[in-house]
């Protein structure tokens, strides 16, 4: 009798102990449940808030000057954060997110003063009109920021707004009048901050294909601001279908300038 009550007792234990284990199993499978439903959610809220900052770009009438902006962010990202990251303090050694590519698409002719481009050239296109940003160095802007580096310190970069937004006063043709061209001489010197001309030979006609002159110098500056000023509608936006980030994205010049 006191064997079977000490048997009964072990059974007991044993079921007890069965029972403290298999609760203890479900707790950590339900605990793990709910560490990987947060880890789930906290991705998407990753992924939501990356797409943002890129998604304000998904429209119509995007301006140049956003497009500029948005090429330089896209570098970053890429230098940074994705595959394409190779510096040591770079994240996308060990991130490895696919890279973005921006593709835009415009015919540089039409920010020309007189369709003959004197900054932007078709070298870096990847196709007729096309312009592709996809890797770590942003080789659009690369190709003209020495250029406008230059003017911006020789005229100041409120100077060369002013002097673009009246260039149709300054840089008229040799055939004006002795009297128009004074005014044009006068209206350059008011507007340019740190150059003074007193001869119309400074920025007469023939100089606008002359590399380094005064007027083929603004007409640069000009081609810069209108791309600043040129209106883009985003096309199409691509997402990575592993990780719902967004990679690609599609702009085209609408004609318009503002």
């Amino acid at each position: 009798m006191e064997n079977a009550s000490k048997a009964l007792i072990m059974a007991g234990s044993v079921l007890i102990a069965l029972m403290i284990i298999g609760a203890l199993i479900l707790m950590f499978s339900n605990l793990s449940s709910y560490q990987e439903t947060d880890v789930r959610g906290e991705r998407s809220s990753q992924v939501a808030a990356f797409n943002s900052e890129y998604e304000t770009y998904n429209r119509a009438d995007v301006r140049g000057s956003e497009l500029y902006s948005l090429l330089n962010k896209v570098i970053d990202y890429n230098r940074r954060e994705t595959t394409q990251g190779t510096g040591w303090s770079d994240q996308g050694q060990y991130l490895a997110f696919e890279p973005m590519e921006i593709q835009f698409t415009i015919d540089i002719s039409q920010l020309a003063i007189d369709g003959r481009n004197r900054l932007f050239t078709t070298s870096i296109q990847t196709s007729p009109n096309t312009y592709t940003v996809s890797e770590n160095q942003n080789r659009f802007e690369n190709s003209i920021k020495s250029t406008i580096d230059t003017l911006e310190n020789t005229y100041g970069q409120d100077s060369l707004t002013r002097l673009t937004s009246n260039i149709s006063r300054i840089f008229i043709s040799d055939s004006s009048t002795d009297q128009q061209k004074q005014t044009a001489i006068e209206t350059f010197n008011r507007y340019s901050g740190k150059k003074n001309i007193t001869s119309w030979d400074d920025i007469k006609e023939s100089t606008a294909n002359t590399s380094g002159s005064i007027r083929y110098q603004i007409y640069q500056y000009y081609e810069y601001i209108q791309f600043k000023r040129a209106h883009f509608d985003s096309k199409n936006a691509e997402y990575n279908n592993k990780t719902g980030r967004i990679v690609k994205m599609y702009f085209e010049f609408t004609g318009k300038f503002n």
